[in-house]
């Protein structure tokens, strides 16, 4: 009897094991309404043993068996249809937000078990059993009503709740109405028969791979906000820290240039108002910018180094593709990157051109500088790249005193 109840039920089985096997693998995670998956899995092997049992009881005995087979198949369909609808409302309680919302949805299952009870006190409204077999009442369609409007609530509460407009999860949720409605359909009109503990079986599993794919993209979004939020704190703490000084360096070398070389201090006074302006518009809203932006913004930073550094720092273009935009004050950085960390001249060179559907820019820079300012300025760095990878989804290859960036062209 085991034998035939496994082989009769495998399919069911093995959707359960499975199941089970994926809420142990993500025990860790909070997957929403974990509890009520447990409930879940009792209630459809019950409904499979439940259906081996009618079976069994509706077949022909060789010998008397040692109790009433009318009263007991009674007492077992009486548990399957008015578990069937369990399976279905268990689903939509688990997205219901508000408790009062629960409470009156099962009313309708509510109903339809005392509906069904009613074959305990002699009535045949819903269904009794004879020596013919199984006879539906008129009101046997109720687990069948039922079902189909739970079926219709959770569509809609979970598009709601959930979807929003979003596809893949109103495709799923659209494939779990189907299957109950066509199972429902099919087997109240008796052209199918034996595979709503299956089909139950099978949205079960559906609906816990659905809410695993909620869980996982509400938390990849949420740290991805995240990252993107210490990213911007990052930059602040940069602007309001390491570049002060270079503030105040500019701001004594214009002093002195405006008792000496008016001309000088003039030209000096523009770097650093275009200086200044780039770094409080990216304190201020930290979206990516156009490059020509951050190519003036760089040209602005790099008069005002070769002021305080006393240096003849040279940015040489060629620049073939420039439609495309970065991070703001990410060009400074690379830029401040590549003159303070190699050897040799302090001769810039920056390309860019296109390839493929992506832009790729290049700045190449030497010169040497004392070893404590390189771990700030690598510092720099490595939060410049981490934003462009986050607001542009860009990539990057340092060698030595070079960066190679790649952004993908978005069209």
């Amino acid at each position: 009897m085991i034998l035939d109840f496994f082989t009769t039920n495998f399919l069911t089985l093995m959707l359960m094991s499975a199941l089970i096997v994926m809420m142990v693998v993500n025990r860790k995670l909070k997957i929403p309404a974990t509890q009520m998956f447990y409930v879940l899995i009792a209630v459809v092997l019950l409904l499979s043993v439940l259906d081996f049992l009618d079976d069994f009881l509706a077949g022909d005995f060789s010998e008397k068996p040692a109790f009433d087979p009318v009263v007991f198949r009674t007492v077992v369909d009486w548990l399957l249809y008015i578990l069937r609808p369990v399976v279905i409302l268990i689903e939509l309680l688990v997205i219901l937000p508000k408790l009062q919302y629960r409470l009156l949805c099962t009313i309708p299952a509510i109903i339809n078990a005392i509906i069904f009870s009613t074959a305990f006190f002699g009535s045949e409204i819903a269904f009794h059993i004879d020596a013919n077999g199984w006879q539906g009442g008129p009101l046997k369609i109720s687990v069948f009503v039922v079902q189909i409007l739970y079926v219709a609530l959770l569509a809609v509460c979970s598009i709601i709740y959930f979807g929003h407009g979003n596809l893949k999860r109103a495709i799923i949720i659209l494939m779990i109405v189907l299957m109950a409605v066509v199972t429902t359909i099919l087997e109240s009109t008796n052209i199918l028969n034996g595979q709503s503990t299956v089909v139950a079986a099978f949205c079960v599993v559906l609906y816990y791979i659905y809410l695993s794919g909620v869980y996982e993209q509400e938390i990849r979004e949420l740290f991805e906000e995240k990252g993107l939020h210490i990213a911007k704190q990052e930059l602040l703490l940069l602007r309001s820290g390491i570049r002060a000084d270079f503030i105040f360096e500019s701001l004594n070398i214009i002093r002195a240039l405006a008792k000496t070389d008016k001309k000088a201090s003039a030209a000096a006074i523009d770097s650093f108002s275009s200086y200044l302006r780039a770094h409080l518009n990216a304190i201020r809203d930290d979206v990516p910018m156009r490059f020509e932006w951050e190519l003036e913004s760089v040209k602005a930073y790099l008069a005002l180094v070769k002021i305080i550094e006393n240096k003849q720092i040279e940015l040489i273009c060629d620049l073939q593709y420039t439609d495309f935009s970065l991070p703001q004050l990410f060009l400074e950085s690379v830029t401040d990157y590549c003159i303070h960390i190699g050897t040799g001249s302090t001769t810039l060179m920056l390309k860019s051109y296109e390839a493929g559907n992506a832009v790729n820019i290049s700045l190449t820079g030497e010169n040497t500088e004392l070893e404590q300012q390189q771990k700030v300025l690598t510092k720099d760095l490595e939060i410049a790249l981490g934003r462009l990878e986050m607001q542009c989804a860009g990539t990057f290859i340092t060698t030595g005193n070079s960066v190679n960036i790649t952004i993908p062209i978005r069209n």
